[in-house]
């Protein structure tokens, strides 16, 4: 393969942006980079959480569908699902048509659906609402977040940089902390010339070029500490694909981005990657307009994800490890708009599944009819899932994390 400069450009651009030069690398705390061979062996048996952001607002109402209440079909006469295609969990709600797979996990007492969560005084921007989940403070504005909060405090005897790891492009302040320093890896596949499929003259050629190119010894001092950074990022993530290259696929999954990134997820778990806690989002839910078809396929998306995900964790031997936690900033409102689709609401649906999880419905269904101008009452405080989760599954310190306790659910 010729070498030219775009494909040096690409690829040696890409992978600074896999960490970020001006982000945390993935470094061992006593200095040195990752090895895939860690001298601290991971705990087999600890519990993971993966926690799926929905960005944009996900319609909890034709999510989790409360088609025998009162007021539904009226207030969507274009939007409902009839009576016939709901997957019926009971008399009362059930799930959207595109969620066949949930709906086998919900059967199988897999997957446990909190109704109605929310938290006071909603606040309708996108921003600020998901900052509320992210931080779980709605009553002022912090840095860190929830999840970062649980590494400072549960996971600090833990000197794993992979503890904790966000997979995906958008920023978000869930894993934000003063403390440890979480990596942000966007994608793997773009680093083909670390991919072992490539052949090994090409591997070798590209690499060598960026090497030499952030070659701290042959620059001068001003910009060293780019250049080790730079070679830094690349050694990281050579280590991550170490990690994952004896990985044997056992599922087939969709050609989706998130069940790329929840594969990724079960390759790091089956390297023995030693992480407790990964962060992922799929977005595209703000559906003010044709909601109807757009929403069916972004749920498509999730459900084959999680599907092909929930059946690679079996095969591996690891289902009874994970929990999956999906989650959106906020739900719709009721009264469908007059453009096909709906507007920012509050309360919504999250959902959670896994090996060990107690399956079923918890909470309420607010009510359709009793609205707070136009909006859903919330029934549960979101924090109570999150105390839930830290506290029941992740066996960590939730009270801290979270600056008090909240209703324990008992779905774990």
């Amino acid at each position: 393969m010729k070498l030219t400069r775009r494909d040096f450009i690409v690829k040696g651009t890409a992978l600074l942006a896999t960490l970020g030069l001006g982000g945390p690398m993935i470094f061992a705390e006593s200095g040195g980079l990752l090895s895939s061979q860690s001298q601290d062996t991971p705990d087999p048996d600890a519990p993971v959480l993966v926690v799926i952001q929905l960005s944009g607002g996900n319609d909890g109402i034709n999510t989790l569908i409360p088609y025998g209440m009162g007021g539904y079909f009226d207030a969507r006469p274009t939007l409902k699902i009839t009576e016939n295609k709901v997957l019926a969990i009971d008399n009362q709600v059930g799930l959207h048509p595109s969620l066949t797979n949930m709906k086998d996990m919900y059967n199988n007492g897999k997957l446990a659906i909190i109704q109605g969560v929310g938290y006071p005084n909603p606040d309708h921007s996108h921003f600020r609402s998901m900052e509320i989940w992210q931080t779980a403070e709605p009553e002022k504005y912090i840095h860190s977040g929830w999840l970062g909060r649980y590494a400072e405090t549960s996971l600090k005897s833990n000197a794993n940089p992979l503890k904790a790891l966000q997979i995906g492009n958008s920023a978000n302040k869930a894993m934000n902390s003063d403390v440890v320093s979480i990596p942000v890896i966007q994608s793997l596949e773009t680093y083909n010339f670390l991919d072992p499929k490539t052949p090994k003259p090409d591997q070798n050629r590209i690499a060598k070029a960026f090497l030499d190119m952030y070659d701290p010894d042959q620059q001068g001092t001003a910009i060293q500490v780019t250049c080790q950074r730079g070679k830094d990022a690349y050694e990281s993530v050579e280590a991550v694909h170490s990690l994952t290259n004896g990985y044997q696929m056992k599922v087939e999954y969709p050609k989706t981005g998130i069940a790329k990134d929840l594969q990724l997820v079960s390759k790091m778990l089956a390297g023995n990657s030693g992480t407790r806690v990964f962060y992922l989002q799929l977005g595209g839910f703000d559906d003010h307009i044709q909601e109807k078809v757009l929403h069916a396929k972004l749920l498509q998306q999730l459900d084959e994800a999680l599907g092909a995900f929930y059946k690679d964790l079996e095969a591996q031997g690891l289902v009874d490890r994970v929990v999956t936690m999906a989650f959106s900033e906020f739900g719709r409102r009721v009264k469908e708009n007059g453009n096909g689709g709906t507007d920012h609401g509050t309360a919504a649906p999250v959902f959670v599944l896994g090996g060990r999880i107690k399956g079923g419905l918890y909470g309420v269904m607010p009510s359709l009819t009793n609205l707070n101008n136009g909006d859903l009452k919330y029934e549960v405080d979101f924090r109570s899932v999150y105390y839930t989760v830290l506290d029941g599954w992740m066996k960590g310190d939730a009270q801290g994390v979270l600056g008090k306790a909240y209703e324990k659910l008992t779905f774990v």
